[in-house]
């Protein structure tokens, strides 16, 4: 690196490059299509070491960067795209179906005129028919009764005199003298300025009609520090217009600006300096002084938090300072606050739910994000649909469709959920929905919803499979996390992703494979239609019904139930088999490796394991004491029921059979009448292609790093 020779800030960009601006020198480092500038030696990788050691050698980051969020970064550019497409769609459709209504009135409005013309002219023929002499009664426009000689009387002077037809009255404008109306001309407040300044107008020039100029797509990256997203949201996104790149800190504006030039990106990006939730309130209540009719909106279609830390104090101003129909992307890093019973008062505080306790405990921090992001736009009128949540290494990230929608704000508390978990016991949970929305049929077959509150929730305080106390989480959201259409829609554009552009496209692929598998067990999920079979009319990303709600939210470990009874774990492939042999569905959750999502309530889960024990790998004895809740399991009614009716002659039926919702209701009965069989084959997946669905460590000391030194 030494030997390399430093060019200037306007060198063509390439990795690697040192680069001399204003007497410092830097070193380039390329992500995606964007390249940056930072300081040669800058930490970037966490080492538990460094302060113990006192290492010079490594410099403290002036402003944040941290390579191990490419992935975040990666899959926010591919979602925004894939969003965006829709988006413009819509608005393409939109503005047709405005063009159509527009021309449907005037088409009436020209055939009224028309009528009226046709009236006149019969007026006309019939008044000089019977002379001057006689005069025709008919209607003026007010109202009032005049005659043929009234109209007849001349007009003031500069006014055009009354015509009974288009070609007199065109004739006696002619013949008027050619006079400057006020505001003609290259005054700004013209007519014709006004529509050349429309952003989505039809400009007038040489009265000819301009081409239609692309709607505006504006993102804001609310806290850019480097501004890095911003490069790549304007270098990697076609259809983008404008994207402002904000940040309190004059450290980051300054290195902000200087990657924005390196880039040659200064008429895209423009860098803001200020507090993020300021600048979001200014844009939703811009200063009255600006208001009038050339005020033209400054919200923005999608707006990106990525804050070290919470996004919470963020979240209203965002959905203010947001148009309908748009995104919000939303990144949290406190997984200690909203997946840890560590900080529970804080959780609480910031999300407004009580965080769960479990191996399933990232997605419930998920769920309490989204549901505050949902109980905060409500305020507003405004309905939320997750597009895409994950929770990724150390963070959570989300993916939210913000619509002005207050009919379907009335849905949010049939969507809203308690959870009851026997945290310290087997590990089973119960989820009891806060309101009911109730599907109503009127008299001429119209559908509508009553919306109640919910009944009391219908288990003990004690858990029913192994009487150990329960605690309550939440409220958290209870709707779908993920848009099947979407993830279809990312999927599809990432087959003919650069994979140098995209470093991270295997990781991509196999966590959004992942996140798609999930939602089998779910009746309600969106269909994709690909570009090749899509026909005019159909929605590229259609919205999830809001009535949609998540009945099987979590998922299980195998391993955690084996640890409560105290046997050999089965492999997974075995319990997907039992389960899917029981006529159940079985997937797994991209949260974590080893998970089961199933719709198989708890009662068979553990029937499952006892049989496990009881075909398989039997415990020792004396290994369970009648105070541990797997004692408890083990030797319950129902296991006791098992034991004795093991060897009834029953039916076996290998393939798995789908059970329909109105069977779901009594699964205990049903499954309890086939035998459990441990098939692996079965449980096995049975596409062929492998991915990565889950990343092992990138690299050794990697993490959320520390905050930039010197940032607000």
């Amino acid at each position: 690196m030494a030997s390399q020779t430093a060019v200037p800030i306007n060198t063509k960009p390439a990795a690697g490059q040192i680069v001399e601006h204003q007497g410092k020198t830097y070193e380039t480092i390329r992500e995606g299509q964007a390249y940056i500038l930072i300081p040669p030696n800058t930490q970037n990788h966490v080492n538990p070491q460094a302060k113990a050691k006192n290492d010079e050698s490594v410099q403290a980051q002036s402003v944040f960067y941290n390579p191990i969020q490419q992935f975040n970064r990666d899959l926010s550019v591919l979602a925004i795209k894939a969003f965006g497409e829709d988006w413009l769609q819509r608005r393409k459709a939109q503005s047709a179906k405005t063009r159509q209504r527009n021309q449907d009135k005037k088409a009436r409005k020209e055939q009224k005129d028309g009528n009226s013309k046709k009236r006149k002219a019969e007026d006309a023929e019939a008044t000089e028919t019977n002379g001057d002499d006689a005069v025709k009664r008919r209607k003026s426009d007010d109202g009032t009764a005049v005659s043929a000689a009234d109209e007849a009387q001349p007009a003031p002077p500069g006014e055009v005199p009354s015509a009974v037809n288009g070609a007199d009255a065109q004739e006696a404008a002619a013949k008027l003298p050619q006079e400057s109306a006020p505001g003609d001309g290259d005054e700004p407040g013209s007519r014709e300025n006004a529509s050349n300044e429309r952003p989505n107008g039809h400009a007038a020039t040489n009265g000819q009609p301009s081409k239609p100029t692309a709607p505006r797509f504006r993102i804001l990256d609310a806290l850019s520090a480097t501004g890095l997203r911003a490069l790549r949201y304007a270098k990697e996104i076609p259809f983008v217009t404008a994207v402002v790149a904000n940040d309190m800190n004059p450290n980051a504006i300054t290195s902000m600006k200087m990657n924005i030039e390196h880039n040659e990106l200064t008429e895209k990006i423009t860098p803001n300096l200020g507090d993020a939730i300021g600048h979001m309130y200014t844009v939703a209540y811009p200063p009255t002084h600006t208001h009038g009719p050339k005020h033209v909106s400054q919200k923005y279609d999608v707006i990106d938090l990525d804050p070290y830390g919470t996004a919470a104090p963020f979240i209203d101003a965002a959905l203010q300072a947001i148009n309908d129909g748009g995104l919000l992307c939303v990144t949290c890093t406190d997984s200690g606050v909203f997946a840890s019973l560590g900080y529970c008062e804080k959780t609480f505080a910031l999300y407004g739910g009580m965080p769960i306790k479990g191996s399933h405990m990232h997605e419930g921090g998920l769920r309490l994000i989204i549901n505050s992001v949902a109980s905060a736009a409500a305020r507003h009128g405004m309905a939320i649909e997750p597009l895409l949540s994950l929770s990724i290494d150390f963070y959570a990230r989300t993916f939210i469709r913000i619509r002005k929608s207050p009919a379907d704000v009335k849905f949010l508390a049939g969507k809203t959920m308690l959870v009851y978990g026997c945290d310290n016991g087997c590990g089973a949970w119960h989820t009891n929905m806060i309101g009911r929305n109730t599907k109503q049929a009127a008299k001429n077959g119209t559908i509508w919803y009553k919306h109640t509150i919910a009944q009391a929730p219908g288990v003990d305080r004690l858990c029913e499979h192994c009487g150990s106390k329960t605690h309550i989480a939440g409220p958290m959201w209870g709707g779908p996390i993920h848009n099947a259409a979407f993830i279809h829609k990312v999927l599809d554009d990432l087959e003919t992703a650069d994979s140098k552009t995209y470093e991270t496209k295997a990781r991509v692929e196999g966590m959004l494979t992942t996140a798609l598998d999930e939602l089998s067990v779910n009746a309600e999920v969106t269909t994709y239609v690909g570009p090749d079979k899509r026909e005019e009319g159909d929605e590229m990303v259609p919205k999830v019904p809001p009535e949609a709600i998540d009945s099987h939210p979590f998922f299980f470990i195998p391993s955690a139930l084996s640890k409560v009874i105290h046997c050999v774990a089965p492999k997974d492939a075995a319990v997907r088999g039992a389960l899917r042999g029981l006529g159940y569905i079985v997937t797994r959750s991209h949260c974590q490796p080893g998970s089961i999502k199933t719709d198989a309530p708890w009662s068979v889960i553990w029937r499952v394991m006892r049989e496990w024990v009881r075909q398989k790998q039997p415990i020792k004895e004396g290994a369970l004491r009648d105070t541990q809740a797997g004692w408890k399991i083990m030797n319950s009614a129902q296991a006791k029921h098992e034991i004795i009716a093991k060897d009834e002659p029953r039916s076996d039926d290998a393939s798995p059979e789908i059970v329909t919702e109105s069977q779901r209701q009594n699964d205990g009965a049903e499954s309890s009448k086939k035998k459990v069989v441990f098939d692996e084959v079965l449980g096995k997946d049975t596409s062929t292609k492998k991915i990565v669905r889950y990343q092992q460590n990138p690299r050794e000391n990697w993490g959320p790093m520390t905050k930039a030194k010197g940032s607000g």
